[in-house]
């Protein structure tokens, strides 16, 4: 059972949810952050949300030559659940926006499974790590009290194998920046990757690759224009 005071409420991209200004407040004063492994293996629940939380470090971290690899977990096609295709859309967004973030190959391992039904086929998702440990790694993965089950369930997986195998990992929020209170992780341990002006404008280019999310058709933007402060920072923020 979550903690009643860090679980958010169901997300509704209509919320005006906590102001920016709060968690900047809050992150201001937080510590310099580098991974310190030279292979960083990124977790998303959905295409998109790897470039959201951590397109800066993506970019920065493949442009010094460095290994990544995403973990691509669903297709996202529940977004919009009467959307014929989605999946293979949000794929395509995903490939785009790797593309403006690296002109170096990022590897992607998609898995596949159901958009929503992650904790279901949490094995799958192990064994796909257990293939990815044999050298030093950084996870970066989903915070475990998110708020998204999807995110959730990934977050809960690779915080016990990160445990288990002795591998460093960091959290990144995604939902839980439009919904929590800044005071209720106040005490946690953050940690902030600084982003050079090109990263910024990299991960701002390859977040526009997401037009279903952005500017979906027939639909209420899942990524509403009120969210993305939480993405623009200068900085991207970790939970380590």
């Amino acid at each position: 059972m979550l903690n009643a005071a860090l679980t958010p409420a169901a997300f509704d991209p209509g919320d005006t949810g906590t102001p920016e200004s709060a968690w900047r407040h809050l992150l201001a004063t937080r510590p310099i952050w580098e991974p310190q492994t030279d292979a960083l293996v990124i977790v998303s629940p959905h295409p998109d949300d790897e470039v959201l939380a951590a397109g800066g470090l993506i970019h920065s971290w493949s442009a010094a030559g460095r290994s990544v690899t995403v973990v691509s977990v669903t297709d996202g096609e529940a977004a919009f659940p009467r959307w014929r295709g989605l999946a293979e859309v949000r794929r395509r967004e995903l490939n785009c926006a790797l593309r403006k973030l690296s002109l170096a190959h990022v590897s992607v391992i998609r898995l596949g499974i159901a958009d929503g039904r992650v904790a279901r086929h949490a094995n799958r998702l192990r064994n796909a790590l257990l293939g990815l440990l044999g050298m030093p790694i950084t996870l970066v993965v989903p915070y475990e009290h998110d708020g998204h089950p999807d995110h959730e369930a990934v977050g809960d997986v690779c915080c016990a194998m990160a445990r288990t195998h002795q591998v460093d990992i960091v959290r990144y929020p995604i939902w839980a920046w439009h919904h929590m209170n800044p005071a209720a992780l106040g005490t946690l341990r953050w940690g902030r990757f600084m982003l050079s002006p090109e990263a910024q404008r990299a991960k701002s280019h390859a977040i526009q690759c997401f037009e279903s999310q952005l500017r979906p058709p027939f639909a209420q933007p899942v990524v509403p224009s009120r969210v993305l402060p939480y993405v623009e920072r200068p900085y991207e923020a970790f939970l380590l």
